[in-house]
């Protein structure tokens, strides 16, 4: 049988969307929306405020790398400046951005599912996406960077759906080139679209010579080469050439470099130590996903199909990209959530194609089978079984929860904790104040709006073993030293060192406040420092979970890192 990829290629073959797409998204998109306002009440994690801060510190003339460090790739900063150029930096604007970027997320799967399996396969995706897309087991109903990420990686896949067209695979080389600029694991997607890009051609053109696949990869990686290059000269232009190397090549590589080794990595993806949760609430999905990445193995070794290569590609390509930081954070995995969604609608189709081969029926790509009640039954079956265990879950976990419940299994009281105590910084200092967190909690910043009296508006570049951690330890106590802020939180994320223990020391008193973890008085996780020549207001430090309604899990012992 011919393989429906290379026959969905005759574009004049291909049905027209009608109305009945516009009624399926419509629906779909409508599910999705409702969903996600359930989170919206949510603050922002600890990453989506320190995009948020540090966008607006570069509207207000801060420079990238020099005055405000992360060692993130420059696109997701330059993302979340522009919303807030435009709309402004409320919680909700990002909610929102997260939602048209899901949205957007949902109108790609139709189509790549649509044009892979027909209209039945094209709702299947919808529906499926519309109920997992803001699942919280992967952070899915945030607004972190692997949302973004999804919808240009799936706008790359969709316009790979014609090798032969070169415009459309130059495209497709620009969508993952804007996506490597949020993240640079992205080049795993461009690796496997490469090889699947180049089978396509040869399963279409038999006799496919050297030169047409150089040309095509060469088109292909034309704009990430162009976007890359002009980064690199930006930076090279401002003086920010070794700031920039430094902060999104060799930290990041150093930060990658957990303590399993790399094959480790791929296995503990099934059974991640800190957060054993990420699966529970969208449970099917992963169940039948890894189903249809078996057969979708099989399919393309057995019958070479190309269909089956391109969603299998996407499924090992988010894999990869998962495991290979080798940290397991919740929202790395909601990558994987488009992929086998695809997954699962192909394998739902092929069984609908298996059925109606059995019992007689004909199969004609791009027409219509002819009708039998097996083949009706047995797809709908199978897809409203899923979807029911979707459906159970996702209420479960998500709809049923109070907001603090969707987020407290993922990182404990982190996020409520940062609003909080940013609000408590916000009512003892004035606005011109500078602060310092000594911590990975930009929440603080966002949430007090004051200005971080460093660069490092998180110490993860501070701490001991990475490469130039000493450097930046010396630009820090530089940076506070000229004009010592007014109140250092000091959050036990990392040891101190003699040289921050002594500028503590010179500039400030004794705390004037801590932070207990809930239920006990002797086990700080928090203390608070101002400045001996600037006392604050007194005001009681200690953040109670019960003040947010707070609970927590009997199964989930807190550790001071997660909060």
């Amino acid at each position: 049988m011919a393989d429906s990829l290379a026959a969905a290629l005759d574009y004049e073959k291909q049905p027209r969307w009608s109305f009945r797409d516009l009624i399926v998204l419509t629906l779909a998109a409508a599910l999705l929306v409702t969903l996600r306002l359930h989170a919206f009440s949510l603050p922002l994690e600890t990453d989506e405020c320190n995009y948020a801060y540090i966008g607006s510190r570069l509207l207000a003339g801060d420079r990238l790398y020099v005055d405000v460090w992360d060692h993130q790739p420059p696109g997701v900063f330059a993302l979340f400046a522009g919303v807030i150029a435009i709309f402004g930096d409320s919680p909700l604007v990002f909610r929102w951005m997260a939602m048209a970027f899901s949205l957007a997320s949902l109108l790609l799967l139709y189509a790549i599912a649509r044009r892979i399996g027909g209209r039945a396969a094209g709702i299947t995706a919808a529906f499926l996406f519309a109920l997992a897309s803001s699942d919280p087991g992967a952070a899915g109903e945030g607004c972190n960077r692997e949302i973004y990420m999804n919808t240009l990686i799936l706008c790359a896949w969709w316009l790979a759906l014609e090798p032969r067209n070169l415009i459309r695979v130059f495209l497709a080389g620009a969508a993952l080139a804007l996506a490597s600029s949020l993240k640079t694991n992205v080049a795993i997607h461009w690796l496997f679209l490469c090889v699947v890009l180049v089978f396509a051609l040869i399963r279409q053109q038999m006799s496919l010579s050297l030169k047409r696949a150089a040309t095509v990869i060469v088109i292909f990686s034309l704009a990430p080469a162009i976007l890359w290059s002009g980064t690199f000269f930006y930076f090279s232009m401002t003086n920010r050439w070794h700031e920039f190397i430094d902060a999104v090549f060799t930290f990041n590589l150093a930060y990658s470099d957990a303590s399993q080794n790399i094959l480790q990595r791929f296995g503990q993806f099934f059974t991640p130590k800190r957060h054993p949760f990420v699966f529970e609430s969208a449970l099917a999905l992963w169940l039948v996903g890894g189903v249809a990445t078996i057969w979708l193995a099989i399919e393309m070794i057995r019958r070479k199909s190309v269909d089956a290569a391109l969603v299998l590609a996407l499924v090992l390509a988010g894999y990869v990209a998962t495991c290979l930081p080798g940290w397991f954070w919740p929202h790395y995995y909601y990558l994987m959530i488009p992929s086998l969604v695809l997954g699962c609608t192909v394998l739902v189709g092929r069984i609908v194609e298996s059925a109606t081969c059995l019992i007689g029926g004909d199969v004609v790509l791009l027409q219509e089978p002819k009708p039998n009640t097996l083949r009706r039954i047995l797809p709908c079956l199978i897809i409203a079984v899923v979807i029911a265990a979707l459906c159970v879950t996702e209420i479960r976990h998500y709809l049923l929860q109070a907001p603090f419940g969707i987020t407290v299994k993922r990182y404990n009281s982190r996020d409520f904790w940062g609003q909080g105590q940013g609000e408590n910084v916000a009512r003892v200092t004035d606005p011109d104040d500078r602060i310092f967190v000594f911590g990975n909690d930009a929440s603080i910043y966002y949430y007090a709006h004051r200005r971080c009296a460093s660069r490092h508006t998180m110490i993860t570049g501070l701490h001991a073993g990475y490469p130039g951690a000493d450097e930046r330890r010396k630009i820090l106590l530089d940076e506070l030293s000229r004009d010592p802020p007014r109140l250092i939180l000091v959050v036990f994320n990392e040891q101190p060192w003699n040289e921050w223990k002594e500028f503590l020391r010179k500039y400030y008193g004794e705390p004037i406040g801590w932070d207990f973890r809930d239920g006990t008085r002797n086990d700080p996780i928090m203390f608070v420092l101002a400045r001996k020549d600037r006392p604050v207001p007194e005001i009681d430090w200690n953040w109670d979970r019960s003040s947010v309604g707070g609970w927590l899990p009997k199964s989930h012992a807190p550790t001071s890192f997660e909060r």
